[in-house]
Parts: C-alpha cells; sequence; structure tokens
C-alpha cells in the first residue's frame, strides 16, 4: 500500500533509494516508486541522447504515448531547466508534472514525466512533494556515479584495494578490487572466497609479520609492510602492503588498504645499487690514478695523500660522522693536492727554502685544483674541500682567508691531517720531525688555526690508540727529529 500522508512518502522514497546501489534495473525500479508512493498512474523517465536528441529509459505499456504527447513540453524542460505542468489525453485525460533531474556541465540530464488520470490540477502540495522527490533522485544518481566511479578505478588500477577484517579469529575479505589480478594473479572473488590464498603465498616468518603488525595497529595507525610472496605459478613477488585501521560495523577492527606488486621496483633499486657500486668503483679507481699521477711527479712525497687520506678518514670517523660522509672525505684527501700538478717537479722537489715567486706559485694549489675539479659531479663537496684544505679558523690561511664554519668540517679534519703528516714526516728540504712535533704544533694552534674537536681526536688517535701512518717505507722517521730549513705550507 501506499504512503498516507507526504511526509510518509518522502521518508519511504529516501529509505527505498538507499537500497538502490547500482544502475542496473534502475529506471524501472525508480518508476514503480513514483507510482507506488506517489500515486502516479504513469511514470517515465526521458534521458538527452546527441544533439538535441531524447530516449525513453523507462518504458511500460503507455510510456511511449505519454512521451510523445509531452515532448515539446519535455524540449522547453531540457532547455530551461524549469518543471512544468500540463494536460494531455493518453486517450484519457491526464493531469502531467515534468521534472528536471540532474544537471551535467549546467544542462538538465533527465525529465521524469508523471501522469494523473483526470482533469484536476496537481495541487501546490503535490508539487513540492515531486520537487523532494526530484532532489532525492538526484542525489541517488550521484551517490551511484560516485561508487561507480571508485570502483571502476579500483578495478582498473594495478593494485589489489581492500578491506580485511578478523571475526573469530579468521581474516576475511569484506572488498577486494580487480587489481587483485595484477599484485596476485588471483581474481578478486577467488581472494574474497578464499582469504587463506593470500597467506598460502607467504613463508611462515612473513605470515606472522603480516598479522602481527595488523594486530599492533590501533585505530588510525598506517601499516606499511614489505612482503615476499609466492605466487600459485610459483614465481616470487616483491609486494607492498599499507593499510590503515579503522572501526567496522559493530564495533569491529578493519583495515582498508592496498597491496601492490613492487618486484619491478625492487630489481630496479637492486640494478641501481650495483651499477651505483661500479660507478663508485670506477670513480675512486680514476681518483686513485690521480693521485699516483700527482705523487709520480714528486718522489719524495710519494704517499702523502694516501697517508693523509688514512688518517683524515679515522678522525672523521672518531668525530661520529655518518659512513657516506667519511667515505666523501677520504677521497677528497686522496687528490687534495690535485692542483701541483701545474707546479714544475723541480719546484716540489726542491731540496731548500724557496724563492717567494716559487713559493707563491705553489700556494695556488687549492685554487688550481676547484678549477679542475668544480665541474666534476661527485656526491660530496670535493671541489669545495680541495679549495680550503689550506685554510685556518683564525683567517690566516689561503686562498681566501675564510673564519671559523665559513670552512667546511671535511676540510677542517684535512687540513689537520695534512699538517700533521707533512711536519712527521719526510720532507725534501728537511728529515721527518716526528708525530710528538706535529701533535705539538696542532695542539699550540688548537681553536686558533685548527678546529678544538679534529685536534683533539688526532691527539687521542695518535697518543691513546697508538695509530701509525701507512706505508711508511721507515716506521723509524715517523718519530725522527730534526731541525726544519723550510716551513710547511700549511
Amino acid at each position: 500500500s501506499g504512503p498516507r500522508t507526504p511526509v510518509d512518502a518522502v521518508v519511504r522514497t529516501a529509505q527505498y533509494l538507499a537500497g538502490i546501489v547500482s544502475y542496473e534495473g534502475l529506471w524501472p525500479q525508480l518508476g514503480r516508486l513514483v507510482r507506488n508512493f506517489f500515486g502516479a498512474d504513469v511514470a517515465a523517465f526521458i534521458a538527452r541522447e546527441g544533439e538535441g536528441g531524447e530516449r525513453c529509459l523507462h518504458c511500460e505499456p503507455d510510456c511511449p504515448m505519454l512521451a510523445a504527447a509531452c515532448a515539446e513540453a519535455t524540449a522547453m524542460v531540457f532547455e530551461s531547466g524549469f518543471l512544468a505542468t500540463e494536460a494531455v489525453r493518453i486517450p484519457e485525460p491526464h493531469e502531467v508534472i515534468l521534472l528536471p533531474i540532474g544537471r551535467e556541465r549546467q544542462r538538465t540530464a533527465y525529465v521524469l514525466i508523471a501522469a494523473h488520470r483526470g482533469a484536476t490540477a496537481l495541487s501546490r502540495d503535490t508539487l513540492d512533494l515531486y520537487l523532494a522527490l526530484a532532489g532525492l533522485i538526484e542525489t541517488t544518481l550521484d551517490r551511484i556515479a560516485s561508487q561507480h566511479r571508485f570502483l571502476s578505478m579500483a578495478d582498473n588500477v594495478p593494485e589489489l584495494l581492500f578491506q580485511f577484517v578478523e571475526h573469530d579469529g579468521r581474516w576475511m575479505f569484506n572488498y577486494a578490487s580487480g587489481g587483485a589480478r595484477a599484485a596476485l594473479g588471483l581474481e578478486a572473488q577467488a581472494l574474497i572466497a578464499d582469504p587463506a590464498l593470500l597467506f598460502a603465498g607467504l613463508d611462515e616468518a612473513g605470515g606472522g609479520r603480516l598479522l602481527e603488525a595488523l594486530r599492533a595497529s590501533a585505530a588510525g595507525r598506517r601499516v606499511h609492510l614489505p612482503l615476499c610472496w609466492r605466487a600459485p605459478d610459483g614465481g616470487l613477488r616483491h609486494l607492498l602492503l599499507d593499510a590503515v585501521a579503522a572501526t567496522g560495523e559493530q564495533g569491529r577492527p578493519v583495515w582498508d588498504g592496498a597491496l601492490r606488486d613492487i618486484s619491478e621496483q625492487v630489481r630496479l633499486e637492486e640494478e641501481s645499487r650495483r651499477n651505483l657500486v661500479r660507478l663508485n668503483k670506477s670513480m675512486e679507481d680514476a681518483i686513485q690514478a690521480i693521485a699516483t699521477t700527482i705523487e709520480k711527479r714528486d718522489p719524495y712525497t710519494a704517499g702523502h695523500q694516501r697517508r693523509v687520506a688514512d688518517l683524515a678518514a679515522r678522525l672523521a670517523a672518531a668525530l661520529g660522522m655518518p659512513d657516506e660522509q667519511i667515505h666523501g672525505i677520504r677521497l677528497t684527501a686522496a687528490i687534495h693536492d690535485i692542483g701541483k700538478i701545474h707546479v714544475p717537479a723541480e719546484i716540489l722537489s726542491y731540496p731548500g727554502p724557496l724563492p717567494e715567486i716559487e713559493f707563491a706559485l705553489i700556494r695556488t694549489h687549492p685554487e688550481v685544483g676547484y678549477e679542475i675539479l668544480k665541474n666534476v659531479d661527485f656526491p660530496w663537496p670535493v671541489a669545495e674541500m680541495v679549495l680550503q684544505h689550506h685554510e685556518h679558523l683564525d683567517g690566516s690561511g689561503y686562498p681566501r682567508g675564510l673564519r671559523g664554519d665559513a670552512i667546511l668540517l671535511g676540510a677542517r679534519i684535512i687540513t689537520v691531517a695534512d699538517v700533521v703528516e707533512a711536519i712527521a714526516l719526510y720532507r725534501p728540504y728537511r728529515p721527518g720531525l716526528g708525530v710528538d712535533t706535529a701533535l705539538a704544533e696542532i695542539e699550540r694552534s688548537r681553536g686558533a688555526r685548527y678546529d678544538p674537536a679534529v685536534v683533539d681526536a688526532c691527539v687521542e688517535l695518535f697518543r691513546g690508540q697508538a695509530y701509525c701512518f701507512p706505508e711508511t717505507a721507515d716506521p723509524g722517521r715517523v718519530f725522527a727529529r730534526a731541525p726544519a730549513h723550510r716551513k710547511p705550507e700549511g
């Protein structure tokens, strides 16, 4: 039986429409609703089709006759977007209301034609009731369209969108999208029917991690978990699960999320890692070749850069720097004197005090080194550290007279390592002065020329940990003492 009051009609209509979830059979259902709840004798829905064309969506025996009788009025409603009323004969007299429904780009999408037998004009209350109906139908159409778009997108994205729930100790899928095929090679319906298919592909540890992560997640907390999964065809897939815990029906926890196959991403990352290792190896080989070339031009200081590199890396580690930065400091120190390649070999190996002009030429090597390296795409500021490795905290260094934190920490470390090695070991213009003399020099200028933390780390390394320079041909030279004939470049 139909509703007894207008309010009852609207309420029952809203309840009825809430149960409609798809386009399938939509228009016949809406036609029955108009007849049963609003007392119409005939109801038809007309849709636009092409340029100026129209199509009847809901066809009862009298619908074509009603649509034909109201063709002109229907066109006006499509054009204006306003409701209209009309008296027609089909063949009996009927009072008709034509309602615009839904707008697409500011145009009416559908027209509802509801015909009531008789010659009495429809009351204002009846018209208002139909306007309320139009609003409810529009809301329903919007909801179905939104759901349809979501389901269409969910089924076409290459990942499994799901809602997972635990009930009485059993894990079940409330929903699984068509992306299950791309992610797992399984049909969504098969996964919903048998959730064990998911766990069957996980080893015991992986399944345990998954359940532990889900159960441990509180409402609103996101689960982000990589998994290894054995597909039904035997192939191994790398999966990434993203889910967020929420509260479902009857207060039960549910997990909404996505599961995607990242096997190709993992493969590319591994390939990239191998390429990076090869690239770094090639770069290090090139740096070593450069260092060797430099030292061959200055045989009296052969091994100097390698020793400075080893000490600088040890100092950086003692200061708690990350491994990647330590590596960059080691490589920079291994070529910190690359700018000396432009200095004639006879000046580098000159066995006595240098004239001012020649000494000034040697002092240009940080800038020359910077010019050589500045356009090389290192992952560290190599060129800048080479430029700054003769700068001092108090501004007394060269070439720019930088002060304090304007000098990179890596450069401050290389400076101390360079000075200690240069003083301690043999040079063409003097014997080695020994580690004690070198440490005394950096302690004397601690906080003035040299970074206090670096100095302290260096002293601890030699005195507390008995560090020795590597590749020292004559270990006795490290601790030898002799008068200096020429001051070190630092």
